[in-house]
């Protein structure tokens, strides 16, 4: 298959490229592509339609900010190299890791100038990472055509999450990050409405995932992913909490819901990403309560402040 036709497939065939997105597309003929595929994925994982007219659990207040707020600063700071311009304007970039290069072609990565480690990413998508560790060869070939293929296929079209087709696709190289064993735990807080609501502690990510809820006191919280086994321990408490909460606070504003992800390097607190919708907006919490409680700390805004702002 010609490098050609492949880049076309990706691009415009991914739209159909499932069940999920042809029920959307006959489902919901005239409707924006990214509501109806939000709507039928929601159906396929939760059983049930969205209510996106009287929203209550988590889920489905996530759906209605992806399919109400199109404001544009939305792409800007989910796009993993705009964030850093954010985040200088938020007086955070000394929390951004060490960029090593960018780049708009994956035939342009330079892997000869890079370091002996490093992270690869495609900054408008979601898990689009290459990690070099330490002495670890790499196949630079096989690079460029992943990277190459992440930077043509619309990420928009998996989720509904609309503004990943809104920024420009690049590769970055970040400083390679590790604590030790080749794993460096991450710090994923909540905000809702300015307020840290609780935070996800993920650590093991490549060698089977833990993961526990804390509370911003760093105490563990009543619930989990549907998907998660039980944790067992509370991990101990970062010196760098208060410093994530606030600068969480304040990379949040003027967003209801943001999720901002955060690493310790070294005793270095690092920004990772923000997230407008994680897990694209369909969190499966148990127990199953849980979904409308949290649904009940998240003020959604009112859609006339999102059409005037956009």
């Amino acid at each position: 298959m010609g490098k050609d036709f492949k880049a076309f497939m990706a691009r415009y065939v991914s739209g159909w490229r499932s069940s999920r997105h042809i029920e959307a597309r006959l489902r919901f003929p005239g409707m924006n592509f990214h509501e109806a595929l939000t709507r039928v994925t929601y159906k396929r994982i939760f059983g049930v339609w969205p209510d996106l007219e009287n929203p209550r659990t988590i889920s489905e207040k996530m759906c209605w900010l992806k399919v109400n707020d199109k404001r544009p600063q939305n792409a800007v700071i989910t796009d993993k190299y705009r964030l850093r311009g954010y985040a200088e304007q938020n007086g955070l970039g000394h929390m951004m890791n060490e960029l090593h290069g960018v780049w708009d072609r994956a035939d342009d990565v330079d892997f000869g100038a890079l370091p002996d480690a490093y992270a690869l990413k495609v900054t408008n998508g979601s898990a689009w990472n290459v990690i070099k560790a330490p002495g670890q060869a790499i196949d630079e070939e096989a690079t460029r055509k992943r990277l190459d293929l992440w930077m043509k296929t619309d990420m928009s079209d998996h989720k509904g999450e609309w503004y990943y087709a809104a920024s420009p696709a690049r590769i970055i190289a970040e400083h390679y990050l590790d604590n030790g064993g080749g794993d460096i735990p991450d710090y994923k807080l909540f905000v809702f409405n300015g307020e840290t609501r609780f935070i996800q502690y993920c650590e093991t990510r490549y060698s089977g995932l833990r993961s526990i809820f804390m509370s911003p006191q760093w105490e563990p919280m009543p619930f989990t992913y549907a998907v998660f086994a039980p944790y067992g321990p509370p991990p101990p408490r970062p010196e760098a909490l208060d410093e994530m909460i606030e600068a969480a606070k304040t990379l949040s504003q003027g967003f209801a819901l943001v999720r901002a992800d955060f690493y310790i390097n070294k005793g270095r607190l690092l920004l990772g990403e923000l997230s407008l919708n994680p897990v694209g907006g369909y969190t499966v919490f148990k127990p199953d309560e849980w979904n409308e409680k949290i649904g009940d700390w998240l003020e959604l805004p009112d859609k006339a402040t999102l059409t005037a702002s956009s």
